[in-house]
């Protein structure tokens, strides 16, 4: 992080209002001011990982495997009934991004859900939002084979299969 001694005062200036209002965290913050202030640049760099950074181009594979799921939740309701009951409900439900190994991803979700209001009918409380393995792959495949279907929101049985078990 290139910052102008401007730019360092004003974010120290920044911890040290942060370390009063919050004194349960005072330490945590006066240490991150004495990093900024004092310019020690490797830690810096472990502060600028606290910022996070999704590109564009991870942000819309998010967006699209939310719209996604919204789009097996369609097509799974246009369905005759006897369809229906050949894939249980469940499986359409969005399982999230595992919290452990996928955190920006599943941070993005929730920004989407919570603060965006984005996908309500996805019915997703975002604490709940956590898969215990990495799902971001499984994803990917399922997406591209969405992609390829030539009306994706009027899913037939057969393609709605193909993408659950891709």
């Amino acid at each position: 992080m290139n910052m102008s001694h401007t730019e360092r005062l004003i974010l120290s200036n920044q911890y040290e209002i942060l370390a009063k209002l919050n004194p349960e965290q005072a330490a945590q913050y006066q240490r991150a001011s004495t990093i900024i202030e004092k310019g020690y640049c490797l830690q810096i760099l472990a502060l600028e990982k606290d910022f996070g950074h999704l590109d564009l181009a991870t942000c819309q594979e998010v967006l699209d495997t939310l719209e996604l799921h919204h789009a097996l939740a369609i097509s799974w309701g246009n369905l005759d009934p006897a369809n229906q009951g050949e894939i249980a409900a469940s499986r359409l439900r969005f399982n999230g991004y595992s919290r452990s190994q996928e955190a920006a991803l599943a941070d993005y979700v929730c920004f989407l859900l919570e603060v965006d209001k984005r996908f309500p009918e996805l019915d997703c409380p975002c604490d709940e939002l956590s898969s215990d393995i990495a799902m971001r792959e499984k994803y990917q495949r399922m997406l591209a084979l969405w992609r390829q279907c030539p009306r994706q929101y009027k899913l037939s049985i057969q393609e709605i299969r193909n993408i659950l078990a891709a």
